[in-house]
């Protein structure tokens, strides 16, 4: 594919510094190799400083023009590939960037719609709001809904929220962390899937962030998972599934049937 006109100036530039890289840089520390090597089998060889003075001039004369071209198709051909990985990198953080600012606007209309089949609401990731106080049990209610979603089609679990959808906020949550930021809150997330779910799994959810209403509201986005999970609880492996809009635990034999069906 043939790159547009604006975006030639744009590695034309990264080859250019390229080629001066390569002769004022990348020349020099090549001679500073081969001193290296003469001074390693040569108690005569000249100290460092005489011995660059003497070599890097001779790329000016006519009879060694092919040093200094060589050395400027090396600079620019490094130049050139990294001015494409930069491209690239702009790229592609400009289209994450653009996805979690698509992302996150969902979050007032899901709050609006109520949960479903594919949308669960949560007060909090770990703090009791009955109990004021942190409860780590409340993590395996969270687990459990990923669970759901993983073995479903996947889902949104939105956190900070009340079952009518009301922002309650992240404060309290975020209280109980070491690092009291959403970047924290994340990772905790990431940290629950890993542990109860299997850290396989951590690449299948992503967390974006809204602020509704004044309060911070968490979203956890699910994509099915590749695999049956399973929830350890009291010594015993349970499944559970997405359905309507709760989320329930399956027989064995329930399992077994539709973990055949689903990834057969």
């Amino acid at each position: 594919m043939a790159l547009s006109p604006f975006k030639l100036p744009f590695l034309a530039a990264y080859v250019v510094v390229g080629a001066i890289v390569g002769v004022l840089v990348i020349h020099p520390l090549n001679l500073v190799v081969v001193w290296w090597e003469l001074a390693r089998f040569s108690e005569t060889a000249p100290n460092l400083l005489e011995f660059l003075t003497a070599r890097l001039w001779l790329v000016l004369l006519p009879r060694h023009l092919d040093v200094a071209v060589a050395y400027t198709g090396l600079g620019a051909v490094v130049g050139l590939a990294f001015g494409i990985f930069t491209r690239n990198y702009m790229r592609t953080s400009e289209a994450y960037r653009s996805l979690r600012e698509e992302q996150t606007a969902l979050i007032p209309d899901l709050l609006k719609q109520g949960e479903n089949r594919r949308v669960e609401f949560k007060s909090s990731l770990r703090w009791d709001l009955k109990e004021n106080r942190t409860n780590r049990s409340l993590e395996k209610v969270i687990a459990k809904t990923l669970a759901g979603f993983f073995n479903a089609d996947g889902g949104h679990l939105l956190i900070g929220v009340d079952d009518n959808g009301t922002p309650l906020g992240l404060d309290k949550d975020l209280a109980t962390l070491k690092s009291p930021d959403l970047d924290s809150f994340e990772r905790t997330v990431n940290d629950i899937v890993s542990k109860t779910l299997g850290g396989d799994l951590c690449p299948y959810i992503h967390t974006v962030f809204s602020r509704v209403d004044g309060k911070d509201v968490a979203m956890v986005i699910v994509s099915p998972a590749p695999r049956a999970v399973y929830l350890e609880e009291n010594k015993a492996s349970v499944f559970y599934l997405r359905s309507g809009n709760s989320t329930r635990a399956l027989d064995v034999r329930e399992a077994v049937n539709y973990a055949n069906k689903r990834w057969s």
